[in-house]
Parts: structure tokens; sequence; C-alpha cells
């Protein structure tokens, strides 16, 4: 059993990611909110957790819930963003043809990240649209992770103990490297892709994601894992930072996890 959640914040009027889901499975979902919107939230839905304060950060959100969800129940969990689509993604005559989920298809999609945790891939996502997917589908190993992540919690307990969860607007990709350069593989699924909402859109982290910070995000994730990460550089084609300079980084997340097994094959031959 897989607990499905949502953090969401100044969109509980547009809720993306859980009209997604076929009404059945909704109930299930829990939505992750501030104070400040509980009230507002319990109207639309009644299976919430309120963190521990308003205007935390995405990080301290993500850390949150790592602690209730991995640490306290010991739980299998997807962590969906709220503005993303679910799509079923199939490869036919060469072609990836994407359809939304329904109950059955969406049942496979839970069973598949199930089986992907039961062969010992205790962290992953789903593939998302803005990724080419030839070559990938039906999965691909040790890749970065976007808009979406599941935790096998009661594998990873103990670990999560040990990450640093804190670095807003690159903190998907930090704990994934932390992850990976621990040991833990990854896997991303092609066989069910997630469709995005607009970069920066009103809500989320773009309430307080500015091009300041984000490049600066970007700049402290090279700077903490440089054997793996490096900066590129371009300027903003469309959205609200449209012609400025934006940062994005280029991640080898096969490398991260290789040199976990290298650190080991070390310690094993020094022994």
């Amino acid at each position: 059993m897989i607990d499905l959640i949502i953090p969401t914040f100044k969109r509980l009027d547009k809720q993306i990611t859980l009209n997604s889901i076929p009404e059945s499975f909704r109930k299930e979902v829990t939505l992750v909110v501030q104070p400040q919107e509980e009230k507002q939230a319990r109207e639309i839905h009644t299976n919430l957790f309120v963190l521990s304060g308003d205007n935390i950060g995405i990080s301290q959100t993500r850390k949150e819930i790592a602690e209730e969800w991995g640490c306290n129940r010991n739980s299998r969990h997807w962590v969906l963003d709220d503005d993303l689509e679910i799509l079923k993604s199939e490869m036919i005559d060469g072609k990836i043809v994407k359809t939304p989920v329904d109950d059955i298809t969406f049942q496979e999609c839970l069973d598949t990240i199930e089986e992907t945790m039961d062969a010992g891939f205790y962290h992953g996502g789903i593939g998302s649209t803005l990724v080419n997917p030839i070559g990938k589908w039906p999965f691909t190993n040790n890749s970065r992770i976007l808009g979406n992540v599941f935790y096998d919690g009661q594998a990873l307990s103990e670990t999560f103990k040990e990450i640093d969860w804190i670095l807003d607007n690159a903190e998907d990709y930090y704990v994934c490297l932390q992850l990976l350069t621990r040991g833990v593989p990854n896997r991303v699924l092609y066989k069910f892709i997630s469709n995005p909402g607009l970069s920066n859109s009103e809500g989320g982290c773009s309430t307080s994601r500015t091009i300041e910070n984000h490049n600066i995000a970007c700049k402290k994730l090279a700077e903490k894992f440089p054997e793996f990460v490096s900066i590129k550089t371009k300027v903003a084609t469309s959205g609200p930072w449209k012609g400025l300079e934006r940062l994005g980084v280029n991640g080898r997340w096969k490398k991260a996890y290789e040199s976990s097994q290298k650190s080991s094959l070390t310690e094993f031959f020094n022994e």
C-alpha cells in the first residue's frame, strides 16, 4: 500500500494533481497544508496533514513529510507536486502515446511503483513530459527525478535521519544525490509520466522563488556535489523571468551512484 501525498500552497482552488487522480483513489490522498490554509483546505478535502508552521518553505515541507511518513509511519509513500497531470505512456510503433490514467491504469501505476521498491529501488519517480523518453522507456535507473518522488519509508527510515533536507529550490535534486552517493539506487518509470504546469505559475514555490534565489540554489548544489553537478547558463525565453540569465544544473546521476559502489569496493578490499 502506497500513501499518496500532495503538498499544496496557494492553489487550493486549483488542484490539478488531485483531480488527475481517478476519483475512486482521491479519498486516499493526503493534502499537506500550512496552518494558514487548514480551514480552507478542509472545505475541499477531508484527509489533511498540517505542517508545523506558515511560510516554512518547500525544503522544510519535504523534511516534515519524510519525518512523518518515512520515520514515524515507516510507510511507502509517493509525494507529488500539486500541478501535475498523470498520464499513461505507451510505446507504439516507436512513438510514445500518452493517455490520462483511469482506475485500471492508475492502479497499474501504483503496482509498478510497489514492484520497483520490491526490487530494491527505494526511491524514484515517474517520468516527465519535460524529458525525452526515447531510450528511457519503460524505465531508467539512477536518473533525475522531476515533480514527484516515491520513497520506501521502511527501508529508508534510518537513512532519512542522516539526510540534509534543506536546500530550497533544489531540494529534490539535493536529496536524490545524497541517496545515490549513499548507495541507494533510484528508478524513474516511463510507462507513466507527469505533465507539469507552467514554470513559476501562481502559487506553490512561485510565492517565494525568485530568479536570484533559484540561481543561488543551483550554485550551492554544485558546491556540495562538485563531482556530479555542473552549472549551465541560459537566458529565460518565457514566463516572469523572460530575458533574464537563469542558471541550471547538469547532474551526473549515474556517476553519483557509481561512486558509492567504488567506495564500497575500496572499503571491502581494505578490511
